[in-house]
């Protein structure tokens, strides 16, 4: 899709200016001709423009949780019995998110431009994904959008809450590392200094653990700038190797067979799966697309493979339990259920049920692990400085004994 940039005169005689996205210039030009504009001209976005526009949306994202406010108000106020551009423009003076309340009102611009909502969200994929504008047309389609909005609102919600547990169980962890990062800079740049001169200046013999800890100190003092080339190597060869289609398949698998981090992704990813798809198919979708929608869902590789998997076997008649059962991530339990959702005729409940389970699951798993990473933290944090510490009084130690 390319940007153009174009100038008009409407019915009244108004100038207008804006900007479209489209494949090819025709389809502007048609696209206005046909809410009534008098063009001036359509011209293609420069490179240089283009090049603004992307660096200046850099700072533009919605958050989940700002989505899922607008999504349930959105929502309140079409079953209020709200027409839908009125309730566009009323949410767009009460959102505080500047980039969101501008992309409400293109949404309300291009809506009264006769595109639906879902063509008009599809023109932001920063702040509504693939698979949200893939619901919001389904619902559409069989007129249930404010119905779907509040079932999407709630599984936003539940994203959300999801990503600040994690974020939650991440602070105090991240606070102890930078502290004892910051404990080990002071002793390494200005106290182990000091007392390596008063014992150079004696003569006497360094423990190993002081051995250790100067051959580290004046490592980092010399040749910091070997260590910094050393992590940006690292870290440029990680993202070149992991561009190849078949390496990134091996590690995103691997991120799903961890022991305790990979059981909470897999988790987390069969959350959004059966949720999404649950959604979809409340809203009339046909079961292969859904399935096929639900790729977005997810950008481990692994993962995505076997929803392709299951597309694959329901096309050859396979039922959606019997071929989820076949696959590697997904548990037996969900296929279980799946399989009674698929005999009562209550698939789509049964699907949000094993989300709802699963949210469950993921939310006493990231309990357990902020449990867990506190105690982990101060036991590291306690090894690092005890050796320090350790270091630094041996010597101390010997030439009281020596001096003794």
């Amino acid at each position: 899709m390319l940007t153009y940039i174009f100038k008009a005169k409407n019915s009244e005689g108004t100038l207008i200016s804006g900007d479209m996205c489209a494949d090819r210039r025709e389809t502007v030009i048609t696209a206005l001709k046909q809410i009534g504009y008098y063009l001036l001209g359509v011209e293609k976005e420069s490179k240089f423009l283009s090049f603004l526009r992307s660096n200046a949306a850099l700072g533009n994202r919605v958050r989940v949780c700002e989505k899922a406010i607008f999504t349930h108000q959105l929502a309140t106020l079409l079953r209020a019995g709200m027409q839908l551009n009125t309730a566009l423009t009323t949410l767009a003076k009460q959102t505080e998110n500047k980039y969101l309340a501008s992309v409400i009102k293109q949404l309300h611009t291009d809506i009264e431009q006769s595109s639906s909502l879902s063509e008009a969200m599809a023109k932001h994929p920063k702040a509504f994904s693939r698979v949200y504008t893939a619901i919001v047309k389904a619902a559409e389609e069989s007129g249930s959008l404010a119905e779907t909005l509040s079932v999407l609102s709630k599984q936003l919600k539940l994203q959300a809450s999801i990503n600040t547990r994690i974020r939650g169980a991440l602070v105090y962890p991240v606070f102890l590392l930078v502290v004892s990062a910051a404990v080990v800079g002071v002793l390494t740049t200005f106290v182990i200094p000091k007392f390596v001169e008063l014992f150079v200046s004696t003569n006497q013999a360094l423990p190993l653990p002081t051995k250790i800890l100067v051959g580290t100190t004046d490592s980092l003092k010399n040749f910091w700038w070997a260590f910094v080339l050393i992590i940006v190597g690292i870290i440029c060869f990680g993202l070149i190797v992991l561009r190849n289609e078949r390496t990134r398949l091996s590690v995103d698998g691997l991120l799903l067979k961890l022991p305790v981090v990979g059981t909470l992704n897999r988790k987390l990813q069969l959350a959004r799966f059966t949720r999404t798809l649950g959604s979809l198919l409340n809203g009339g979708v046909r079961i292969i697309s859904a399935v096929n929608t639900t790729k977005g869902t997810t950008t481990n590789r692994a993962f995505a493979r076997e929803i392709a998997n299951i597309k694959e076997g329901i096309l050859r008649g396979t039922t959606l339990a019997k071929v989820i059962g076949q696959q590697r991530y997904f548990s037996e339990i969900s296929a279980n259920m799946i399989a009674v959702g698929e005999d009562t005729g209550t698939l789509p409940e049964m699907l949000l049920e094993v989300a709802d389970m699963y949210d469950q699951e993921c939310e006493s798993a990231i309990s357990s692990m902020t449990s867990l990473l506190g105690p982990i933290m101060i036991v590291v944090l306690g090894l690092i400085i005890g050796f320090v510490v350790m270091a630094i009084l041996l010597p101390i130690f010997e030439t009281s004994t020596l001096v003794g």
